[in-house]
């Protein structure tokens, strides 16, 4: 644990549309473990279930509707955060959407980080803290998740499609290696 970082405030409010948007997309008895508001009306939510980037600004591209894009824990492969001078971006990497590192601030379309399904740009001079901080508690959300075999139940999925997701998770740092070969070993069952 970072003592600079621990004490931060991660709950901040969203404003009359980021609150009224994120109200329509949780679900009854989920805990909020971070809510932090992006530079261009967007946001950042982490909850005891899912991640959630929210855009509901002009400058995000939703002038008259909002739009939240919700992250089960076994959809998300990686988090990306990037620094510039100024700005930071956070990106919440799935299995169709791995376009690390070519978004930006200023970018167009597909390219930019403040339209973007998936990213939140913030700035590093205000935010940097809260940021990093909400960060590191949404990879210790989802790993604790992933641990406690909450996110990885065998459903719809085959074992070799959750093992290769166990893999990109490894490969991310969000689990470690013994944590992966256990999985891999229950998915697999022996």
């Amino acid at each position: 644990m970072n003592m600079a970082t621990d004490n931060v405030n991660v709950i901040e409010p969203l404003g009359n549309r980021g609150e009224a948007l994120l109200k329509t997309n949780t679900v009854d008895g989920e805990t909020i473990l971070v809510k932090l508001k992006g530079s261009f009306g967007e946001a950042f939510v982490v909850t005891d279930r899912r991640i959630y980037i929210l855009k509901y600004g002009f400058m995000a591209g939703r002038t008259f509707r909002g739009q939240c894009t919700a992250y089960r824990f076994n959809q998300i492969t990686g988090l990306e955060s990037r620094k510039t001078l100024v700005t930071g971006i956070l990106e919440v990497l799935t299995a169709t959407d791995r376009d690390t590192g070519s978004k930006t601030l200023w970018g167009v379309g597909k390219k930019s980080a403040v339209r973007a399904d998936n990213t939140i740009a913030y700035s590093l001079m205000f935010q940097g803290a809260s940021f990093q901080r909400g960060f590191s508690i949404a990879r210790e959300t989802i790993q604790e998740a992933v641990s406690a075999n909450t996110v990885y139940a065998v459903g719809h999925e085959s074992a070799a499609d959750e093992i290769g997701k166990l893999a990109l998770l490894r490969d991310k740092g969000t689990l470690t290696e013994e944590e992966f070969q256990a999985k891999k070993r229950q998915l697999l069952g022996r």
